[in-house]
Formats: C-alpha cells, sequence, structure tokens
C-alpha cells in the first residue's frame, strides 16, 4: 500500500541527514511505530509520509504511485488523516464543529452527520458540554482526544499519529488506544511512540 524508496531528509547539507536509503513497506490494516532517540527524525519522516513535505531524495508510493505524481494535497485529502502532536484543531470552533468540517473537507462517508461525531468524542471521554465550547478552553489531554477523534471520523485509509498519546493521562490513554487502529480494519496507522 505505502513504499518509501532510498528516501532521505536533511536540512542544510547533505551529509547531515536526519537520515538516508530508508526503504520500507506498509500493508494495509496494519499498525507500526517508528521508534527512536529525541531529534532522530521521527516526525520529519512521519511529515513526509503524510505528504506534508517532499524528502530530498528518493520516492514515496501509494498504491504503486509516487504521491508527488498523485499530488501532496490529493493524496492527503483522499488518502490521509493525522494526529499531531499540537493538536491543529481550528481554534475558533467547537470539538463537534472541528470534527464536523474534517468530514465535509474529506468528503467522509460521515459528512454532516452530528450523532457520529459526537459518538466519537463521548468514546474518547468528552461530555456534550465539553464538544461544544470552543476548543481553545479545554486542556491538552482533551484537544488530544479531539485530534484523534477528528482522524476517526474521516475514512483516510493512511492514519498518521504524531504522539498521538503524548498529552494523555493514564485513564484516557486505554480509551484512546483501541480508537485509532481498531476501529478501522482497513485503515493503517503510523505512529511516532504510538502507544504507552
Amino acid at each position: 500500500m505505502l513504499t518509501t524508496k532510498n528516501l532521505g531528509y536533511w536540512y542544510d547539507r547533505p551529509e547531515n541527514s536526519l537520515f538516508t536509503d530508508i526503504n520500507l513497506e506498509f500493508e494495509q490494516g496494519q499498525s507500526y511505530a517508528i521508534v527512536g532517540q529525541s531529534g532522530s527524525g521521527k516526525t520529519t519522516f512521519l511529515s513526509l509520509i503524510a505528504g506534508l513535505e517532499k524528502p530530498r531524495v528518493g520516492e514515496i508510493d501509494y498504491n504503486g504511485h509516487s504521491i508527488n505524481d498523485i499530488g501532496l494535497t490529493k493524496y492527503r485529502q483522499q488518502n490521509v488523516s493525522i494526529v499531531f502532536q499540537s493538536y491543529n484543531l481550528l481554534t475558533y470552533m467547537s470539538p463537534l464543529n472541528n470534527l464536523l468540517t474534517a468530514m465535509a473537507v474529506t468528503k467522509s462517508s460521515h459528512q454532516g452527520n452530528q450523532k457520529y461525531a459526537k459518538d466519537m468524542l463521548r468514546k474518547l471521554g468528552l461530555t456534550d458540554e465539553q464538544m461544544t465550547k470552543n476548543v481553545q478552553r479545554l486542556s491538552g489531554g482533551q484537544k488530544q482526544r479531539v485530534a484523534i477523534a477528528r482522524t476517526m471520523c474521516c475514512d483516510a485509509k493512511l492514519v498518521v499519529a504524531d504522539e498521538p498519546t503524548g498529552n494523555l493521562d493514564e485513564e484516557n490513554t486505554p480509551r484512546s488506544n483501541p480508537t485509532l487502529p481498531r476501529n478501522r480494519p482497513r485503515t493503517k496507522s503510523l505512529c511516532d511512540h504510538c502507544y504507552s
């Protein structure tokens, strides 16, 4: 489903590469963890896989086609859902509206279905009151759960999660863990420090 070919990335000079010659295959329906020391390029690698950045060398193929040929915007919009380390929620909206907007932009099969969005937020421990208040009034852990719910409300075949449970307490981490990969059997999940 997703393949990297001789992937490499650096910021200033090739001799200071974060990584080089990465050749990996990721199969549909599987979950993968990207692990390594801080600063080793895990988040950068996930950004490349998600189509947020282009590699300096090498290629990323999705279902046999280069994601550059597909078009990075089209690739992300039709195939990828991302849980960002910094949430990337629409800060002027409520959690519910964040989910509904993501479902509309990605043309999810659940588009416009408030009940589905509310049920997903409830599964992740948000109350009805919390899901209608501005996201800026939520705690970091609550924002992370909204980001996870937003990802799962879209029909993406690839979930890329950058430390998805890093801001969650012990009570809410197990609640979120099964939601990411197991809620969507056709989805594959790439996670940096996926589960604690």
